[in-house]
């Protein structure tokens, strides 16, 4: 199973409700910052994950020298979260550009998905709104290889900046529905 429910108590919502709000109102703003400048925005992006692959490889090189210091499987992933990161951190404007081409790849395959779901769906309601999110995604994805790489930062700052509004709007709501 891909899948399994991990219910979450009441009291744990209530108990998080401040700091769910708190922590909303600022990926709110920051993705409004990254949406009003999307190159800040998306170099901001490439840096924190390079800093977040350098940290990972220090703490996987840490736990592979303690635990098995010998086995070459677990020293090449170390070596590969040093690299990938100490790259991004070196050359951000490339990891800009190869996240945009991540991002549509994302819309692609978001399209056949949703084009899927719509042939699924049909004739009952809702399969239309299926066809035009799968028509979007297509969209998105057709523009952002049509415009690379000139647009990555724009794409990947936009990107990053929606969904950071959208996971900040729905902690808002969690915390205030549950407080």
């Amino acid at each position: 199973m891909f899948f399994t429910r991990n219910l979450i108590s009441e009291e744990k919502l209530k108990e998080f409700s401040f700091l769910s709000i708190i922590t909303g109102i600022l990926m709110i703003l920051v993705g409004a910052m990254a949406i009003a400048n999307p190159l800040v925005g998306s170099f901001s992006f490439v840096l924190v994950m390079g800093g977040l692959f350098v940290a990972s490889g220090i703490i996987q090189g840490i736990i592979t020298f303690k635990a098995h210091e010998k086995s070459l499987g677990a020293w090449f992933k170390v070596l590969m979260l040093l690299i990938t990161g100490i790259l991004l951190l070196l050359y951000p404007a490339s990891g800009v550009a190869a996240t945009a081409i991540l991002f549509s790849a994302y819309f692609f395959v978001d399209a056949f998905a949703s084009f899927s779901m719509a042939l699924d769906l049909k004739p009952l309601k809702g399969w239309v709104l299926a066809l035009l999110n799968g028509m979007l995604s297509f969209i998105l994805g057709i523009v952002t290889i049509l415009g690379w790489p000139a647009t990555a930062p724009l794409v990947v700052g936009i990107v990053v900046g929606v969904s950071f509004i959208m996971d900040g709007i729905v902690l808002i709501y969690l915390g205030v529905i549950n407080r």
